[in-house]
């Protein structure tokens, strides 16, 4: 059942009038528990228990963690932790692992092979590990107090954002969830529209671009050739994510939540650390608040703070896929965090604010920002030889 399918549409529709005016508000969240489950189920039933399984584990260790307790917290918090990343590196990460052993032959020394054993991967797996982490984290902290079983199936099961995002906190949509009480006609007005505006850009724009884009990964186009299908993936990825992302906010609105926003223009930005806080921006904040200000932020020296932007690009490119081209794209885009830094440094020191605010500099750095962004899709998309072969056509390098 696709998005934009006339299957999901009925199903939302029949959902929708339930939820409302059928059943008792004491039963809502029972209702949407059951239905969330039940489609999941239906596309997907050996993941659907599989997430069930691990939805009660954390749940379970989550309360053997709570600051209330005291004995084992620490070890019993590890345990979750390594268990979540352990199954997201299983089904997703096994086969890198058994590429690398292979390219490098770490294992044919000793005659010995890496036998992989096959497995599908979970649908939306990224995406509720990293919800998981979250839940475990500040049930850790004392931060989420307001904690119960269905409410945290209801939580990882909500189907508009279980397969690609938003990446939601636990606490906003366990608020929401307790006060919607009443049908309020905003909620379908800012939700039908926001739906329709996504499937307009993932049908009509997304779509339209696809066989372009698609020239991306061919290995005998011409400079012309390769720049228009670079330009056509970068809108394409940009409309078919974002307008996902609104199916999933506008869907969220109809049942009276508020999912967190994922973009907000972000190829309008003016540097490169504007644009990671404009795209993908639940995964973003994500990174920032388990991983960049826990390893110490920007708060150290030069070089600590270059080293933590190295060490969450990286695992921002490998959490997008299981391939060293994806490693790649994070460190590129490191590079020009880095490198935005330190110009951000020499403007302050020999060219002060009234430089930088200057409108020729602002619309000379969003074009630049731009086309950096655009110039790394070539790693996302290819193999890292077939990325440097794709630059030198375009650079005309021999």
């Amino acid at each position: 059942m696709l998005l934009n399918s006339l299957s999901y549409a009925l199903f939302i529709i029949v959902l929708f009038i339930a939820y409302w005016f059928l059943v008792p508000t004491s039963l809502r969240s029972n209702l949407l528990l059951a239905a969330s489950f039940f489609l999941l189920l239906y596309l997907f039933p050996t993941h659907t228990i599989l997430i069930l399984l691990l939805s009660s584990i954390v749940y379970l260790a989550g309360e053997l963690i709570a600051p209330n307790r005291s004995r084992g917290r620490d070890w019993i918090f590890l345990l979750a932790i390594s268990g979540v990343l352990g199954i997201l590196a299983y089904y997703k990460y096994l086969p890198l692992l058994a590429q690398t052993i292979d390219y490098f032959n770490l294992l044919a020394y000793y005659g010995m092979q890496f036998a992989l054993p096959t497995a599908v991967i979970p649908i939306g797996i990224s995406f509720f590990t990293f919800r998981f982490i979250h839940y475990l984290i500040e049930v850790k902290r004392g931060t989420i107090e307001n904690r119960a079983y269905l409410k945290f199936l209801n939580y990882t099961f909500f189907f508009p954002i279980i397969v690609a995002g938003p990446i939601e906190r636990y606490d906003r949509f366990a608020h929401q969830a307790e006060n919607n009480r009443k049908f309020k006609w905003e909620y379908l007005n800012q939700g039908l529209p926001r739906i329709i505006l996504g499937l307009f850009k993932k049908i009509v724009l997304a779509d339209s671009l696809s066989i372009m884009a698609a020239g991306l990964g061919s290995p005998d186009l011409d400079a012309t050739g390769y720049l228009l299908a670079l330009y056509a993936y970068t809108f394409k990825i940009y409309f078919d994510f974002s307008g996902y992302s609104d199916i999933a906010v506008g869907t969220g609105r109809l049942f009276g939540f508020r999912i967190m926003e994922n973009f907000d223009a972000p190829y309008l930005q003016r540097n490169i650390s504007l644009f990671w806080k404009k795209w993908h921006m639940s995964l973003t904040r994500w990174f920032m608040d388990y991983v960049f200000i826990p390893l110490g932020g920007s708060r150290g020296t030069l070089g600590r703070t270059i080293l933590n932007t190295f060490i969450v690009m990286m695992v921002t490119g490998l959490w997008h896929g299981a391939a060293w081209h994806f490693v790649f794209w994070g460190l590129y885009h490191a590079s020009g965090l880095i490198v935005f830094r330190l110009y951000t440094r020499y403007i302050a020191l020999h060219l002060g604010e009234k430089f930088k605010q200057s409108k020729a500099v602002t619309i000379l750095s969003t074009v630049v920002t731009f086309n950096f962004t655009a110039l790394g899709w070539i790693f996302f998309v290819n193999g890292i030889s077939q990325s440097i072969n794709v630059l030198r056509v375009i650079f005309h390098v021999n």
